[in-house]
């Protein structure tokens, strides 16, 4: 029964904030702050009724630990400060499976899976999203052909060196261990995986420099928006103020809509559990 509250507390919470955030592109600090609340009374009330006052304790400490993982990254600039709360409330919620038992087993703890799962997941979510804010502003394609053009030279001699590396232990193998050439070809799969990752990397950057920063006049600035010098905080109604006395423009930034991610990991690791043999089969 905890697990099924928790679970119900976790989708309306970050499910509400995903949608606020992807309507939006923000959503309101109440939301995680409730989501940790609920989760807290539910916790410290089965503690009570059980008797075992670890069920509130753990969610303390993961709760806590999330919470300051989350704000490394938000200090680091990698996401804004409500997504360092959501990541707390992970915690609070979900320190232990609370009698789910996942489809795919794992040798990582549970919190250590959640956060794992995340990163997994924001990754494809991540590589996902730009492409359809690509396919969205077709321009987007014709900046990234001018910049590919203008760094040729570099991409070549990356992807010159990339195959070198692959093609000492290709011959090496072949000449030392006498292993057929053909059983040994798939190390030249990895140049092509590299040279797919820079193009991404320079398309990202594209977007980044394209889409998620742009120069406004301080009229048109909102609460929430990101100014590009500052920490990934939204500003305040107070600082709004101050910048429309100075008046001028300001560069702001926005970023990928990391909340959607959240709910999703908390479903796909309570039912399912790791998700790495799901991309990765080895068979």
């Amino acid at each position: 029964m905890l697990g099924w509250i928790l679970l119900f507390i976790g989708v309306i919470g970050f499910g509400y904030a995903g949608y606020k955030d992807l309507k939006t592109t923000e959503f309101e600090d109440w939301i995680p702050y409730l989501i940790i609340i609920a989760a807290l009374a539910v916790r410290g009330t089965f503690a009570l009724i059980l008797g075992d006052f670890s069920i509130i304790i753990n969610a303390v400490l993961f709760g806590l630990l999330f919470l300051g993982f989350g704000y490394i990254l938000y200090f680091l600039k990698q996401w804004g400060d409500g997504d360092a709360w959501l990541m707390g409330a992970l915690g609070f919620l979900f320190p232990d499976a609370a009698g789910f038992v996942p489809l795919i087993g794992s040798f990582m703890p549970f919190p250590m899976l959640l956060i794992f799962n995340f990163f997994m997941l924001a990754l494809i979510y991540l590589i996902v999203y730009a492409l359809v804010l690509g396919f969205m502003t077709p321009h987007i394609f014709l900046i990234l052909k001018k910049r590919l053009y203008a760094k040729k030279n570099e991409i070549c001699v990356l992807f010159a060196a990339l195959l070198a590396v692959s093609a000492v232990p290709y011959f090496y193998l072949f000449y030392f261990f006498s292993v057929p050439p053909l059983q040994s070809l798939y190390l030249f799969i990895l140049p092509f995986i590299g040279l797919l990752m820079i193009l991404f990397l320079q398309y990202a950057k594209v977007i980044e420099d394209d889409l998620f920063k742009r120069k406004i006049p301080v009229s048109r600035l909102r609460v929430g928006d990101v100014i590009i010098t500052d920490k990934w905080r939204g500003i305040t109604e107070k600082e709004l103020r101050q910048l429309q006395k100075r008046g001028g423009y300001v560069w702001i930034k926005e970023g990928v809509r990391f909340s959607p991610v959240f709910v999703l990991n908390l479903l796909l690791t309570l039912f399912i559990g790791s998700i790495m043999p799901l991309l990765f089969p080895l068979s």
